[in-house]
């Protein structure tokens, strides 16, 4: 039987950084991502061509330890945290850990190494699969159980794992009908909050700076495009950015001044419009 262990901590900041926009209105729905690559791929794997790893410990809804000691972070996945320094556990923190258990029966996972194999706490990055080649990241955004993060270059199963986060946000299951959860206005940030967060706001300014280029929100939140990712776009398409309403999600950083910042991972991370439902 697997057991379960208290988290310390399992914040994930994007590193690499990436942000395409779909500048043509009529064909963003609100709601709905601004690019879908890799749109109806599969989620499945095949087992034979994976690592297979025995689990010690199911940490929280998407993190493992395995026999030996390595810590897994799942990829394509954050779930609701469980508590933490003084913090309760968030809504249905419990639930995607359990989820997590009950899709390793045997206490075996199948494994993945992500292009980049560790996040900056050591952790293995790895897409996780149970035993008929599932994605375990797939089955709890199905569920409701997680938000679909992708950061590149580990975004190989973006395109199905958005189209189930699609389906579960539109039947408001799981986080989906979860208030705490409802994507929050700039306005509505405290001075020192950060991690994981859904931000929806309006463009207020488009600048280009030595230190990047930088898509602002609501007057106080900086999304910053910077090294190479820079190629994939043009000045005049963020620029036709401004006055438009899009929700982010990623790792907010409370800066001074009450001023946040938030690099986006992906291109799915960003997405036109107000929130569905």
């Amino acid at each position: 039987m697997l057991r379960f262990a208290a988290v310390t901590s399992k914040r994930l900041c994007p590193r690499g950084l990436a942000l395409f926009l779909c500048l043509g209105a009529a064909s963003c729905s609100p709601g709905e991502p601004i690019l879908s690559p890799g749109a109806g791929q599969s989620c499945l794997a095949d087992t034979t061509e994976l690592e297979q790893r025995r689990v010690e410990r199911v940490i929280d809804g998407d993190t493992l330890r395995l026999v030996g000691g390595d810590s897994v972070r799942l990829i394509g996945i954050n779930t609701p945290e469980m508590a933490r320094d003084g913090k309760a556990d968030e809504p249905l923190a419990r639930s995607a850990q359990q989820a997590l258990a009950d899709m390793l029966p045997s206490g075996r996972v199948w494994l993945q190494d992500g292009e980049e194999a560790r996040d900056r706490h050591g952790r293995r990055l790895a897409y996780a699969f149970d035993e008929s080649g599932a994605s375990l990241s797939g089955h709890l955004i199905a569920s409701g159980l997680g938000f679909h993060i992708a950061v590149a270059p580990n975004d190989r199963y973006a395109g199905c794992l958005q189209g189930l986060e699609a389906a579960s946000r539109a039947s408001r299951i799981g986080v989906w009908g979860e208030p705490r959860f409802t994507a929050r206005r700039v306005s509505e940030l405290r001075a020192d909050e950060g991690g994981f967060l859904r931000v929806r706001d309006r463009v207020t300014r488009v600048s280009f700076k030595q230190n990047g280029w930088w898509v602002q929100l609501g007057g106080k939140l900086g999304v910053q495009i910077d090294g190479p990712v820079r190629s994939q776009f043009s000045r005049d398409e963020l620029r036709a950015l401004d006055g438009r309403e899009v929700e982010v999600r990623g790792w907010l950083i409370p800066m001074r001044g009450g001023w946040w910042m938030m690099n986006l991972g992906h291109p799915a991370m960003l997405q036109a419009g107000d929130e569905a439902g």
